[in-house]
């Protein structure tokens, strides 16, 4: 509980008791009410979410409506008080759990829902929201890098929490760079439109497609679960038709779908080409953008065109299927009108819900360029009150800066001002030029990722920094198991500085194993603290964090006790070690169900 807990860097019983009002509204305020401390209410939200996630998982017969209300209402109330450390990852969770909501039937014995049509189409809605505007923020953030083909290859080296298959694709030649910008470019601007596609094949042609680049994303770096909300949302481009009736002969409609994507991709191609200049030169293989050099890139403010800056993605509409509610008989009256209202109200309430996010969702679209800004309250107000709940929301914002330089924050701690000065070593970030780079795969490690978030910032606005710093100048356990626990001290120091370093991945020559990294101290992060200069204190109170842990009790001893043994036992395991073993016993359970 280093990051939420009684005592832990932003604790949550701070916010529900002196937050706003909507940071007030939650689920955890009730833990009072069965004799919990809010410490203890996380724990038992967590465990609750895990459990039925993991019996939707092995019994999909059981995803219902219940199940998913409660998982989304578990999991916003946690992202409530996540302050600091919540991630666009948490919001596009919280984005499609909703919908699921608008999906699923109330009952066991429930067919499909009226509404399917139209749920499926937002599904894929939010799918393309999310894909198109990681490319389109791309380009309308006048970044060079981008426009000449050269980003990739900087944001192996920049991204948050690489990992060593990002040293690898790191070392490739410019050209394969050039021609993997150029993928990623035509995924997410071009192969995206076609998850709208009437046939099935163009559908899976560019499930497939983005399949691939995920795969690719997950590989190179630590995001956690996002690119695995992405692959379970390109669900939606599967007719599930198919799945369940056996391969018959290949139909008409078949025969004209691979006509059609062989089509696309002889198109795909020669759009590329013609586009991006892509051949040869000097009788060498190699890949060159062919736009002139006074139209590379938009004019930029920046001196040296190194920082990038947009603000949101653009899009388009999507055609809603008029099949997706069914037609009803017409009305004699006004009171014939409300009593049929009345009684398909579990119709007409999903489908205004439904039409409100699809409207919108398009406000964040609009954020490209200060000229193209929704203004109108009729639809900005609407956003607003959605996205406060995370149930629509912008994306994209991740990819707005590219970074020149890799700039890592390392905290240093010491017993004597003039030194000797040793490092804290982290789990997931690079720290050190022997940093193994660790693969997290969907665990999703906050605190080492919310560091690279502060490396280009001013230590002020980063209010988490100074209660961190208490923290582990007390040597609060709850935040010293956020480190590697191999490279922590002893006991309590006596002063904590930061310096900034810069890092560089190594040659293809001089990388091994254990060796990714060259690095070199650039400046001071933050002088270094001690309890005793009263800087601190003065810090947390401009931030509203109290210098001791507010007195929470839980009086419920026997749930306590049974939520304290669960998370000492969990906290055996390492995270990623920890999800993957959930995830697999997951698999092993439904693949015995169906040989059996």
């Amino acid at each position: 509980m280093g990051l939420y807990g009684n005592s832990g860097i932003l604790p949550a019983n701070r916010i529900l008791a002196n937050g706003t009002l909507q940071e007030r509204l939650n689920l955890l305020q009730l833990a009072p009410l069965v004799g919990l401390d809010t410490q203890s209410a996380i724990d038992l939200f967590c465990l609750a979410g895990c459990v039925i996630a993991f019996i939707g998982l092995v019994f999909p017969h059981l995803c219902r409506l219940v199940s998913f209300i409660s998982l989304w209402t578990l999991y916003f109330s946690l992202v409530q008080i996540s302050q600091s450390f919540r991630q666009q990852s948490d919001e596009m969770l919280l984005e499609a759990g909703f919908l699921c909501i608008l999906l699923a039937p109330a009952k066991l014995s429930d067919p499909r829902g009226p509404i399917e049509g139209l749920a499926m189409l937002l599904m894929k809605w939010l799918l393309f929201r999310y894909v198109f505007a990681s490319g389109s923020v791309k380009l309308a953030s006048g970044c060079p890098m981008w426009w000449d083909l050269t980003g990739l290859k900087k944001h192996f080296e920049t991204m948050p929490l690489p990992t060593s298959y990002s040293w690898y694709t790191f070392q490739q030649p410019d050209g394969i760079h050039k021609l993997s910008t150029i993928y990623v470019y035509v995924s997410e601007l071009v192969c995206s439109w076609l998850f709208f596609a009437p046939n099935q094949r163009v559908r899976m042609f560019s499930l497939w497609w983005q399949v691939f680049l995920h795969l690719n994303i997950i590989g190179s770096g630590n995001y956690g679960f996002l690119s695995l909300i992405v692959m379970t949302l390109l669900l939606t481009l599967v007719d599930d038709r198919e799945l369940v009736q056996p391969v018959k002969e290949e139909s008409k409609e078949d025969k004209t779908g691979a006509m059609t994507v062989k089509a696309i991709a002889v198109l795909m191609t020669l759009g590329t080409w013609l586009v991006f200049g892509v051949g040869y030169k000097n009788g060498e293989n190699g890949v060159q953008a062919v736009v002139p050099p006074d139209r590379r890139y938009p004019e930029h403010d920046a001196d040296d065109g190194s920082a990038c800056s947009a603000a949101g993605d653009g899009t388009d509409g999507a055609e809603v299927p008029s099949r997706s509610v069914p037609k009803q008989t017409g009305t004699t009256n006004v009171a014939d009108g409300i009593r049929k209202l009345t009684e398909n109200w579990q119709l007409f309430l999903p489908t205004l819900a439904a039409f409100i996010v699809l409207f919108t969702s398009i406000v964040p679209h609009f954020q490209l360029t200060q000229s193209t800004a929704i203004s109108s309250s009729i639809f900005t107000k609407p956003y607003n009150g959605l996205h406060n709940m995370f149930v629509v929301n912008q994306y994209g914002q991740h990819l707005i800066k590219m970074r020149p330089k890799r700039v890592e924050i390392i905290l240093e701690y010491s017993d004597d001002l003039s030194g000797p000065w040793k490092e804290y070593g982290f789990q997931y970030k690079p720290w050190n030029e022997a940093g193994s780079m660790p693969y997290a795969w969907v665990y999703f490690p906050r605190f080492d990722f919310k560091f690279y978030d502060a490396s280009a910032t001013k230590p002020t606005s980063q209010k988490w920094l100074y209660p961190m710093v208490q923290r582990l100048l007390q040597n609060n356990q709850a935040v010293t198991k956020l480190f590697d626990q191999s490279h922590i001290p002893p006991g309590p120091p006596k002063f904590i500085r930061a310096s900034l370093y810069e890092f560089r991945f190594t040659s293809w020559f001089h990388g091994n194993s254990t060796t990714f990294w060259t690095r070199e101290r650039l400046n001071d992060y933050f002088p270094a603290y001690s309890l005793d200069d009263g800087f601190l204190e003065t810090k947390l109170d401009d931030v509203g964090i109290p210098e001791e842990p507010i007195p929470s009790e839980a009086l419920n001893l026997p749930v306590k006790l049974l939520l304290d043994a669960v998370r000492n036992f969990v906290a055996i395991f390492e995270g990623s070690f920890l999800v993957l073993g959930v995830l697999a016993a997951a698999i092993a359970m439904i693949v015995t169900q169906k040989r059996d």
